[in-house]
């Protein structure tokens, strides 16, 4: 009898097996060691810790979609997988996870890899999952609405009426750490998974895209794993400290587009401005050199431009507001589509210009 621990073995690597299917890549290989020679799963095996990016992903507004949809919230959700699930192998990852509008993905690193090991072709690995949710990100935007999802759906299905231009929309988190990697659940029921401190913290910068009105976020670890060529294009969205954790750290933002496009302009940036307006007097207080600024803007290489945002998140982070809001104001009426300039001069503006007593750099998220 050839034994289903040897079977589960040597379907692992075949990506189309049923074991791959049902268990994803990564999962396949939890289970294969939970084996006994019998054939028999044993739940009760220590796991192992490995290194990885960790990617969490979910649906905006799910439950109001579920609740239209009815049935075909299958097809909506299989869809969303399917697009996920593509660009995450491609990449060299994992689909670990999928909990109805949430998806964990895992990318593997080599021992001893992380963002400060591993050489060139680890960097390479950060560059792959942050272009892959990227590739999501893009592909989601193109489809747009619900109807587009569900091309082919039934013409008279109950949600056309009031669910027919339904935005869809996803939010990403990526951070990279260590995990416990095995099977959880008994001989009833068992998932193979990874559990640890980083895989909730990737769950918590993808809840806080919400918050900062951008669809992805980044870790500084996971930041730091990246090439140079792709650091380049991120930016600095806030110092915080996430819920259950004791430690603060920057997250990030990737700019896919060209600040160029950011110059459609709200009526709330407009009114922001306005609460926030300034005078000369006011930028030589702050000892702000307006020529250097004026310089900065017209210069055509963006990493030349970034600087303003640089300067006025620095003069965010070292408390001194004053300054920052000027900056930071300079910068919004720039690129007035910008999400991260709203969101930092809206903050000081709600704080008055001045830091909060005590203010280390960073603040407490409250929101899982």
């Amino acid at each position: 009898m050839f034994p289903l621990r040897t079977y589960f073995a040597a379907r692992v690597a075949d990506p189309l097996s049923p074991v791959q299917i049902g268990f994803g890549a990564a999962g396949a290989e939890i289970i294969a060691k939970n084996l006994g020679d019998g054939g028999e799963l044993n739940p009760m095996i220590a796991g192992s810790k490995i290194e990885g990016i960790f990617g969490f992903c979910d649906i905006r507004d799910f439950t109001f979609a579920t609740e239209g949809l009815q049935e075909d919230v299958m097809l909506f959700v299989n869809k969303v997988a399917e697009i996920t699930h593509r660009y995450v192998v491609e990449s060299g990852g994992a689909p670990n996870k999928n909990i109805g509008d949430a998806f964990l993905l895992v990318w593997k690193l080599s021992e001893g890899g992380g963002p400060r090991g591993g050489g060139d072709l680890q960097k390479e690995l950060f560059d792959a999952a942050l272009v892959s949710f990227l590739k999501i990100i893009r592909d989601i935007r193109k489809m747009s609405t619900l109807s587009a999802f569900l091309e082919g759906a039934d013409e008279n299905a109950a949600w056309r009426s009031s669910l027919e231009d339904f935005k869809v929309a996803m939010g990403f988190g990526l951070h990279t750490g260590w995990a416990i990697e095995g099977s959880i659940g008994s001989k009833v029921k068992v998932d193979a998974s990874y559990l640890s401190p980083h895989v909730n913290l990737a769950s918590r910068l993808e809840a806080a895209t919400k918050q900062f009105n951008v669809p992805l976020l980044m870790s500084e670890a996971f930041a730091k794993g990246l090439t140079g060529s792709t650091q380049s294009n991120c930016r600095r969205v806030d110092s915080v400290i996430f819920k259950g954790s004791s430690e603060p750290m920057h997250i990030f933002h990737y700019d896919c587009e060209a600040f160029e496009t950011l110059k459609e302009r709200p009526k709330k940036v407009d009114d922001l401005l306005k609460k926030c307006a300034w005078v000369d007097s006011d930028a030589q207080a702050a000892d702000i050199n307006l020529d250097e600024f004026k310089s900065l803007f017209n210069n055509n290489k963006e990493h030349i431009v970034r600087q303003v945002y640089e300067m006025g998140f620095l003069a965010y982070v070292d408390g001194k507001w004053d300054k920052s809001r000027i900056i930071l104001a300079m910068w919004l009426d720039k690129f007035p589509a910008d999400p991260l300039g709203f969101y930092l001069l809206e903050r000081l503006y709600n704080s008055n210009f001045k830091a909060p007593q005590g203010w280390a750099g960073h603040h407490s998220l409250t929101e899982k």
